[in-house]
């Protein structure tokens, strides 16, 4: 089954209508998110993408190590591989597909499916790290407020 083939048919089995390739790009928004499929014609398959989104300013050290533990032997990343996009900067999973294991649409649905469950975890990945980073910045700001207010010691 071709690129284009495979298109088609997911757009039949799930009632998209007229869903088809751009230029071998084709863009899906999926409970929300958004995923996009881009055809590899020399390796014969197709790259599922779905972007993660951004790590806080002072988590990037930390994310990047998490990304790279969770990308070997493909471990937390359901077959995919975390990367980011050196046009945006943003992080974005992608699992790349060979044309000649999908058995149709509905097997392409579940890959799809399994991307998005990733991302969603990724994305709860994101939001600790935020929340950790939040609560040391309000912690920084009490231990500064404690020294500076009178409590133990002015400059």
């Amino acid at each position: 089954m071709s690129y284009d083939e495979l298109i088609a048919a997911f757009g039949a089995k799930y009632g998209i209508e007229g869903l088809a390739s751009q230029g071998g790009v084709t863009s899906l928004v999926i409970d929300g998110g958004r995923v996009d499929l881009v055809s590899d014609e020399a390796a014969d398959s197709v790259v599922v993408c779905a972007e993660i989104g951004f790590p806080p300013p002072d988590a990037n050290g930390r994310f990047g190590e998490v990304m790279l533990k969770a990308n070997h032997l493909f471990l937390g990343t359901g077959g995919g591989t975390l990367c980011q996009n050196p046009d945006t900067d943003a992080y974005v999973l992608m699992r790349p597909v060979p044309l000649a294991r999908l058995e149709g649409a509905e097997a392409f649905g579940a890959i799809i499916e399994n991307v998005l469950s990733q991302v969603e975890n990724w994305h709860q990945i994101l939001a600790g790290m935020r929340t950790a980073e939040t609560a040391e910045g309000e912690q920084r700001e009490e231990e500064k407020s404690m020294f500076s207010s009178g409590g133990f010691m002015q400059v």
